[in-house]
Parts: C-alpha cells; sequence; structure tokens
C-alpha cells in the first residue's frame, strides 16, 4: 500500500550584493574608552549572559568579534548572509590553580591561601567570620606585566559549616556539631587577541553570527587593514587588555573609579551565583571544580564584547557579500503522485456517470435552499401528513413504528413531502421504476437533451414530476 510523502526541499538563490563595512581594526580610544564606559556595560552584558543563558549580540560569536558591516534588510528579510571580512579573536587563557589553604597559627580560627599558575602567584586572608567571599585580582608575576595587560585570578572562598550527629555513647544522647567546610578556587587567566581574516555567515532575521571560519591570519595586506598599525605595533603590539586593571591618572575622576570597582565586581558575583544556582549547588561546584568553566565562560565573554568598542574605528569601505534566500518547497513521491493522479481521474469518471443518471431525476427538484439544515427540513416537511404523522413521537421506534409501510413521494411544484394516499401522489411517478439499465438510462438521458428547451417553462401539471419512494428506513 502506498502513501503519498513528502520531504522539504530547500531553494537557494545567491545574489551578490556591495555593502559598507562600518568599522576597521584600529585602537579606539574614545571617550567611552576613557571614562570606562565600554567596560561596565561588557562586564553587565557578560554576567547577565551567564546567568540567564543569553545569546551572543551581533557581530559577537564565542570569542569571535567581526568588524560591523550594514545588513541588506531593504533587499531580503529572512536568509543568510555570507562575507569575507576581518575579526578579533579574544581568547581568555584561564587554568585551574591548587589552593594552599593553611590555618592561622595566632588561634583566630583563620586561613592563608595561595595559589600559582605559570610563574605567577597570589595569596590572601580569610578570616573564620567569613562565609562566602569572591573577586578578580592581578597576581604578582615575574617580570612583571603591565597591569592593564597583565593576568587576571577569579578566586573564590566559601566556610559553609556542615552539621553532624555525634554519638557520645550508647546511654547518652546525640548531639549536633557544627563544624566549617572551608572551599577555595583559583582560575588564572592569560588574555590573548589575535587578528584573522574570517568567512563568516549572518542570519539576516536575527542579525546574529552563524558561523565563523578562519581563513588566514590577518596582515597588512588584508581587506580593512588601513587602520590596524596601532593594534599590531605601539602601543598594543598585539597585547589584550585584561579590562580590570586600568591606567588612570593620579586623582582619577571618583566616577570612573566607581565604574573599574563595579566591573571588577560584576564578573567573579555572576561566576559565584551561578554556582550557588547550579544543580550541584555551592560546596558541589567546588567539589567538581566547576569555578574554572564558569570564570572561562564569563571572562571570555567580557573579552568579545570589549573588543567590539576597543579594537574597532569607526571606517567605512565597499564590502561584497552573498545573499542566500531560502523557500521551502514540497518533494512528492513519483510513485504516490502518479497513483493518486490515477485515483483522481478513476473518481472524476464514475463521479461524473453517477450526475448524468441522476440529471433526470433531479430535473424538477426545485429546491431554493440548501438541504440539510433544519430550516430546510421544516419548510419540506411541515404541515404535511408526514409531519402529523410524526407529531408528538420523540423516540427512534416510535419514529419506525409511525413511518412502517408508508411510502413518500417529493410534489414538483410546492416542494412539500406527500404520503400515499394524499392528493397528488399517483402523479408522482418513481424515476427508479424506468431505469431498466445503464444504457436505457444513457439513451432517455440523450433523449431528455433534445427536449431541454421543452421545459425552460414549467406547467402547471407535470406529465413526470419527481417522485421519491421512501421506506421508513430511508426517512
Amino acid at each position: 500500500m502506498f502513501r503519498l510523502t513528502y520531504i522539504t526541499y530547500v531553494l537557494t538563490h545567491r545574489e551578490d550584493v556591495t555593502l559598507n563595512n562600518l568599522g576597521v581594526i584600529g585602537l579606539n580610544q574614545d571617550d567611552q574608552f576613557q571614562d570606562l564606559t565600554s567596560f561596565v556595560t561588557a562586564a553587565g552584558f557578560a554576567s547577565a549572559s551567564v546567568l540567564y543563558s543569553l545569546p551572543d549580540p551581533p557581530f559577537v560569536h564565542d570569542q569571535y568579534t567581526i568588524a560591523p558591516f550594514e545588513l541588506p534588510r531593504d533587499i531580503v528579510a529572512n536568509g543568510t548572509l555570507i562575507a569575507n571580512t576581518t575579526a578579533v579573536k579574544s581568547e581568555s587563557g584561564c587554568l585551574p590553580a591548587q589552593v594552599n589553604m593553611v590555618s592561622k597559627n595566632d588561634g583566630s580560627g583563620g586561613w592563608n591561601n595561595s595559589a600559582s599558575s605559570n610563574g605567577c602567584a597570589i595569596a590572601w586572608e580569610v578570616e573564620r567570620t567569613s562565609v562566602n567571599l569572591f573577586g578578580v585580582d592581578l597576581p604578582g608575576c615575574a617580570p612583571a606585566p603591565t597591569p592593564q595587560f597583565s593576568p587576571i585570578v577569579f578566586w573564590f572562598f566559601t566556610c559553609v559549616s556542615r552539621v553532624t550527629i555525634v554519638f557520645e555513647s550508647v546511654v547518652t544522647r546525640s548531639q549536633l556539631r557544627y563544624e566549617p567546610t572551608p572551599r577555595a578556587s583559583a582560575t588564572f587567566c592569560f588574555p590573548t587577541l589575535s587578528l584573522w581574516d574570517v568567512n563568516v555567515n549572518v542570519d539576516l532575521a536575527t542579525a546574529n553570527l552563524t558561523q565563523v571560519t578562519e581563513i588566514r591570519p590577518f596582515s597588512s595586506s588584508s581587506n580593512f587593514s588601513s587602520l590596524s598599525a596601532n593594534v599590531t605595533g605601539a602601543p598594543l603590539f598585539g597585547h589584550a587588555y585584561n579590562g580590570i586593571q586600568f591606567n588612570l591618572s593620579a586623582n582619577p575622576d571618583p566616577f570612573v573609579q566607581g565604574r573599574q570597582t563595579a566591573t571588577r565586581l560584576q564578573l567573579p558575583a555572576a561566576v559565584f551565583q551561578e554556582a550557588v544556582q547550579s544543580t550541584q549547588g555551592l560546596l558541589g561546584s567546588f567539589d567538581a571544580d566547576r569555578f574554572v568553566d564558569l570564570s572561562t565562560r564569563v571572562y571570555t565573554t567580557y573579552l568579545s564584547l570589549i573588543a567590539r568598542n576597543v579594537y574597532f574605528l569607526p571606517h567605512k569601505e565597499p564590502l561584497t557579500v552573498q545573499l542566500r534566500t531560502f523557500q521551502n518547497r514540497v518533494w512528492l513521491s513519483s510513485t504516490a503522485v502518479h497513483l493518486l493522479a490515477v485515483a483522481m481521474l478513476l473518481l472524476a469518471f464514475f463521479g461524473s456517470i453517477v450526475h448524468l443518471f441522476h440529471r433526470s431525476d433531479r430535473r424538477k427538484l426545485r429546491l431554493r435552499h440548501e438541504p440539510g439544515t433544519i430550516a430546510s427540513a421544516v419548510s419540506i416537511g411541515a404541515q404535511t401528513g408526514m409531519g402529523n404523522l410524526l407529531a408528538g413521537h420523540q423516540d427512534e421506534k416510535e419514529f419506525a413504528k409511525a413511518l412502517s409501510n408508508k411510502k413518500f413521494r417529493i410534489d414538483p411544484q410546492k416542494m412539500k413531502i406527500i404520503m400515499e394516499g394524499e392528493d397528488g401522489y399517483e402523479f408522482a411517478a418513481s424515476p427508479m421504476e424506468r431505469r431498466k439499465s445503464v444504457f436505457a438510462a444513457l439513451q432517455a438521458q440523450r433523449r431528455l437533451s433534445k427536449r431541454f428547451s421543452a421545459w425552460s417553462k414549467p406547467s402547471s401539471m407535470p406529465n413526470s414530476p419527481l417522485a421519491h419512494t421512501l421506506t421508513s428506513n430511508n426517512v
């Protein structure tokens, strides 16, 4: 047995369009860079992206930030744009580190914590009264790097008291003992950036990057390289800003200093909150060392966002892109289509034959309304002998008993049901009595067609009116 099956077929239309590139690689130290607005807003989005699973913003895909360009919304609103452009690849370089926790000897019950990685080290003290602590700081490295290009450390600490039941003896009662459970984690991050010529796919409906493919490393011969000297050369020399420490003046604006503090607080706070909300919980995240992955996610997103504002300068240059639009098409099975076509032709053929057989039967059935409604039934059966016969009956068995051995026809003039024995019943002869065979019916149809003009004006009493002989089961 065959059935009609289909699959979705995608028809692709390709078209080359020239647009404007809106930015090129170059160090952008605008007002938002100087007052740290670019950094604090990027930290806020990176924090929210982890806590609320936000998608990447336009022109950012994972660790890639591409040069912005115009989108041809006036040409097509749904499709894919493919372009060759430039990108900044931001890598966090985050690594786990073992934390050494040593209890203080002064009886205060605190801890001295320390960790090191790749020649950099950090140490911090924790008091016994502290429950949850977190932060991001610069480690000490040898040789000491420039602060704004230095590695950073995400560190976390908790000391949650666990309740244990202690049985002193069989006869004595058990006691509850609250034991502090300190946990600490440190993640060293060594941020870097690299420049690439890339091929990108952009979803025009959402303006999101769906794919970034590296072609070759960016060079002075690459497209859109006219302003890149201050990134590849002085003052950056290819280094990446860590986004945590900034080269502020001796007497910085208090609002600028507040933005630096807010930036350094938001990133570790988001990591800590995500660990608390996870299925493992806070202590489980410490035991599973999940803080490394969480810190990597937050910091990589943060670096990609600040790259969009810091490593691109506004500049227009022509850019040729390729548009691909997609249209869904239904692909039908050839076997199923042919079988369905044959079945429909057979249905049309036999349906036409049935209509020819019943043409003469319907000739005098001049209904001025569509049958099948309550109003139609009342119009045909009200104030008739059949209506009086069924009056007062509601049960199906009573209907069958009342209509037993009764015959009915339709008066072609009044369009009313006539019961056997009523006036006019003898003139409503049944057409089924005339139909001896299929061929005889067809011959009768030809004769009726020749006399079609004679039926254009109805007579007061037709010679062969429509009649239906109905038994109780038909009604």
